[in-house]
């Protein structure tokens, strides 16, 4: 957006002798009918700049009537004073989805979209009980389907119903009877040109929430009798079709929020274990033609201290949601680059983020991505925190150094820097800053005096780090599988949990309730109330 500023300002510097109308093609990349704006991918703007993706503000609301993200459309802009407006919006005949070089998977028919493969299905149920079914290609230009057919699967709480889908007006329809719940979960399965297409969703039956994909046949069930493990067992276990790349949970323990990677991210009732919603699929974005498709990633989950919102990362996007239902509430300005870690600070106003080949820490107004300031870091910056107090902010990087920003006093950065090692996981207990990476070894220090405390030799590459508020217990996720609780207080190894199969990628609290991902797509919900109030 600097670089679009930057043509801005040069080409109303110069454009006294122009024309004051402007007409070009471009990809819609965000609406945002509340403040009157739009953002294009466009084309050259002849007699004005070159192509690049920019907002514009919208001389009439009513233009933005029926334009979705995704949409190609003809516009034409007005010089007003120091501004260019958007005077008129036009779809481009004939063009529904995408043109190649747009990366897409927002709803074009007010459904829910997943990708298989190199296609896209969108799926959309009705409380009438209309399933309809669009298939696009990968830039999601609609593909045909009068040679497709299938059937749609329905698990309302009234029992299972299953329709036959068949060609009609460009989707494939059906009709399983009126729906009276507030969402459904839909099973698709599709044979076209000889393959099989297969999807699963979490239909919204009303507007207002973003529904999602991927979603497992069941909720959190108990794990089966065939597992093996010593000590305790997860309460219940959750099974994705794919990694799960982090985990948070809301501070009122009553939302786990779980991001898999090709599936965004679902909200889940806590204790419980209960699906909620998925959240809305970020904006389109330019990417480059010739690269290959490959699945959406958030690395960092960070949710507000009123349990209201969160803050996922999407590859070099920085997203805020609402909790209760998924919508998309604002893009944030961001670092450059594909973002690593994010948090949220306690007091509500700033957010804590590092990128990958990113040698600074960015803190940042959560309000709306405005930068605070940087922190200059000497290494590529990994792991990020907040102490519970708020008044630390903890930056790690890939080359072991961690620096301490005091938000109450200021004053100069803090740097911990001997011995050397990675930080590429940070958390708070209390007072105590903890840090691990791959070298296998867990360093804990007191914040305020910046002493090394305790050296716990873990003995495999530290993948996660994660506390539980008000309890001197870190849980801690390694190469070798196992989880560890350490009571940081005593340097003292609680408790190893051995039931994942795979490495663990992510970890949360939700309360009392330490939750485990794994890169096999397992998620694990371990109560361990007992075993934390134990001596």
């Amino acid at each position: 957006m600097k670089r679009a500023l930057l043509v801005l300002i040069l080409v109303l510097a110069c454009a006294c002798r122009r024309p004051s109308t402007y007409s070009a093609d471009g990809d819609v990349v965000l609406v945002d009918v509340a403040h009157q704006q739009i953002v294009l991918n466009h084309e050259d703007i002849p007699g004005l700049m070159p192509a690049m993706t920019m907002g514009f503000p919208v001389a009439d609301p009513a233009a933005l009537g029926g334009i979705t993200p995704g949409t190609r459309v003809h516009f034409t802009l007005q010089k007003d004073g120091t501004r260019l407006v958007v005077t008129a919006l036009t779809r481009t005949p004939g063009v529904l989805g995408s043109r190649p070089g747009i990366h897409d998977h927002t709803p074009h028919h007010g459904g829910v979209v997943a990708m298989t493969g190199m296609l896209h299905l969108e799926a959309l149920a009705t409380p009438e009980g209309r399933v309809a079914v669009w298939l696009t290609d990968v830039w999601r230009r609609p593909l045909p389907v009068e040679d497709a057919s299938g059937t749609a699967t329905l698990f309302p709480p009234e029992g299972v119903r299953s329709v036959p889908l068949v060609a009609h007006d460009g989707a494939l329809e059906g009709q399983v009877g009126p729906l009276v719940q507030s969402d459904v979960r839909a099973d698709v399965r599709l044979a076209r040109a000889g393959e099989t297409i297969e999807a699963h969703f979490l239909l919204p039956l009303h507007p207002g929430t973003a529904g999602a994909v991927m979603v497992p046949s069941e909720g959190c069930q108990p794990p089966a009798t065939d597992v093996e493990a010593r000590g305790l067992h997860p309460r219940c276990t959750v099974h994705f079709p794919s990694a799960i790349s982090a985990l948070a949970a809301t501070p009122d323990a009553g939302t786990a929020l779980v991001a898999v990677a090709g599936a965004g991210v679902t909200a889940w009732r806590m204790p419980a274990g209960e699906l909620v919603t998925g959240f809305a699929a970020p904006p389109p974005m330019p990417v480059p033609i010739d690269e290959p498709p490959h699945a959406d990633v958030v690395n960092a989950v960070a949710v507000s201290p009123d349990s209201r919102q969160i803050v996922a990362t999407s590859e070099a996007r920085l997203l805020r949601y609402d909790v209760t239902s998924g919508t998309l509430l604002r893009v944030l300005d961001a670092p450059h680059g594909v973002l690593r870690a994010v948090a949220w600070s306690p007091d509500g106003a700033q957010l804590l983020i590092t990128a990958f080949y990113d040698h600074d820490g960015h803190l940042e107004q959560a309000e709306d991505g405005a930068l605070v300031r940087t922190i200059p870091l000497g290494g590529e910056g990994a792991g990020v925190a907040f102490s519970p107090d708020g008044r630390w902010a903890a930056v790690g990087t890939e080359d072991g150094p961690i620096t301490l920003v005091d938000r109450v006093h200021g004053g100069p950065d803090r740097v911990l820097s001997e011995p050397r090692r990675p930080s590429e996981s940070l958390a708070f207990v209390g007072g105590v800053l903890a840090a691990g990476g791959h070298e296998g070894v867990l360093w804990l220090w007191d914040a305020t005096s910046g002493a090394l405390t305790r050296r716990l030799d873990v003995g495999a590459p530290i993948v996660r780090l994660a506390t539980v508020s008000g309890r001197p217990v870190l849980a801690l996720a390694s190469r070798d599988q196992p989880l560890r609780l350490y009571d940081v207080a005593r340097g003292a190894l609680l408790d190893t949990l051995t039931w994942h199969r795979a490495a663990v990628t992510a970890l949360a609290w939700s309360g009392q309730v330490l939750l485990s991902g794994d890169a096999d797509g397992a998620l694990a919900l371990w109560d361990l109330n007992e075993r934390l109030a134990a001596p």
